[in-house]
């Protein structure tokens, strides 16, 4: 169960599973698009969860140290976001340019191009990113 996981990885480093951690990591695990801390601050006071934006970015810096969250920081959005990685696989996403929609792209086409780029440069790649924006069905 990714609840157990999460909090085994947790007690791994001296850190508890705390009230507010499992808030955040519920609230991603539910999500279905990459969320900005102020975006999570808002959806978990809805939820009448007490918790103060502070604490948020805590914990999500928390969650991405340990590897249990991604950050992505979107060309021109001048804020981070972040997703839950445990349970998905690597993708990218795709931004509507009115609404700020995001899709995630459940696929990578890099692979090739990372094997040239390795071969060309003797770098050895270890992670990318890849977005695109556009317009959603609903502002075109």
């Amino acid at each position: 169960m990714l609840e157990t996981s999460i909090k085994e990885g947790l007690q791994a480093t001296g850190r508890r599973m705390t009230r507010t951690r499992k808030a955040v990591l519920a609230l991603l695990e539910r999500t279905h698009q990459p969320l900005s801390a102020s975006e999570i601050f808002a959806q978990l006071q809805e939820e009448h969860v007490a918790i103060d934006l502070v604490t948020v970015y805590r914990t999500v810096n928390v969650l991405k140290e340990l590897g249990l969250v991604v950050q992505l920081d979107l060309y021109q959005e001048g804020q981070s976001r972040y997703e839950l990685k445990e349970g998905r696989t690597h993708h990218h996403h795709i931004r509507c340019q009115v609404c700020g929609r995001i899709v995630d792209l459940l696929l990578c086409p890099l692979k090739k191009l990372t094997k040239l780029i390795e071969k060309r440069t003797q770098f050895v790649v270890g992670d990318h990113t890849l977005e695109f924006t556009g317009f959603c069905p609903k502002c075109q």
